[in-house]
């Protein structure tokens, strides 16, 4: 009897995990949905754009007398990894934690968190590197968030954003992004390299300083934000998978269970009819 208690017990808890895991993947869906199709048409225009910005910042850099600009060529370099509040994401924040951590102990860059869970990793893997933390929510760009976020980046030349990347619903990558137009971005666009070393002349309106000054402020918080949002689209994607594999597995371990059950269930009809033998024989 105790075992039948048992299985009856394991049985209801997994129905009861069953139906929460089905409303957690049910609410990355429409979450995923929502800023798919945004984020997928915005990723070339995106990639677009980082061309354009590369031209523009050699074109200023190539000036003999460069005027000030609110990011100046100072040479600093700071990543930033994008991790997340919560957890149920799959291994996307972990694969991107490492990529991120390999180039954090070769480059020695400044080091920004965004998310609660990355300060978990740091400690646990990087603790003896000093790092700024942001609070980032996970289902949306806070307006006041951001505006904190980039006032702090656009001190530093280089900015390289770690972050991952939506390829299909069943495939997620971790990625960087050098915000800042540099080679590493253009390749990860999908871009030609030569497009970083291409020397051509342009003729820029009203002028390149101008221009500049536009793209590190307005469209480098652009190409940023674009970032973030590929981070939220394969989070929502990978919590869809990891969600549909427990979804399996807890399958699995019911097909498991209902063989128990009917194991007992056979034990105790046998025990009864044994019983009732035995019974019929001693009264005979």
């Amino acid at each position: 009897m105790t075992n039948k208690k048992l299985i009856t017990i394991e049985k209801e808890g997994l129905l009861g995990l069953k139906s929460l895991v089905e409303v957690y993947e049910e609410v990355a869906a429409i979450r995923m949905q929502k800023v798919r199709g945004a984020v997928l048409q915005s990723r070339l225009f995106m990639a677009g754009l980082l061309e354009v910005f590369v031209k523009v910042r050699e074109a200023y850099r190539k000036l003999p007398d460069k005027p000030a600009t609110a990011r100046r060529l100072n040479g600093r370099a700071v990543a930033v990894f994008v991790s997340a509040n919560a957890g149920l994401y799959g291994d996307i924040v972990d694969r991107t934690f490492e990529v991120f951590s390999e180039y954090v102990r070769q480059e020695k860059p400044d080091v920004v968190v965004l998310g609660r869970l990355g300060v978990k990793m740091m400690g646990d893997k990087l603790s003896e590197v000093l790092y700024n933390y942001f609070d980032f929510s996970d289902d949306g760009i806070d307006v006041e968030s951001f505006d904190l976020v980039m006032r702090y980046l656009i001190q530093f030349e280089k900015i390289v954003v770690f972050h991952g990347q939506f390829k299909t619903i069943l495939t997620q990558v971790p990625v960087r992004t050098d915000v800042s137009g540099e080679g590493v971005a253009v390749e990860q666009v999908g871009l030609a390299e030569k497009a970083v070393r291409e020397e051509g002349h342009y003729l820029f309106e009203p002028s390149v300083e101008d221009i500049a000054r536009v793209f590190e402020g307005e469209i480098l918080a652009s190409i940023f934000e674009q970032s973030l949002h590929e981070s939220q689209l394969s989070k929502f994607a990978s919590r869809m998978l990891a969600l549909d594999r427990s979804l399996e597995n807890i399958d699995k371990r019911m097909q498991v269970v209902r063989v128990a059950e009917r194991q007992v269930a056979h034990k105790i009809r046998n025990h009864k009819q044994l019983t009732t033998i035995s019974g019929m024989t001693l009264w005979g």
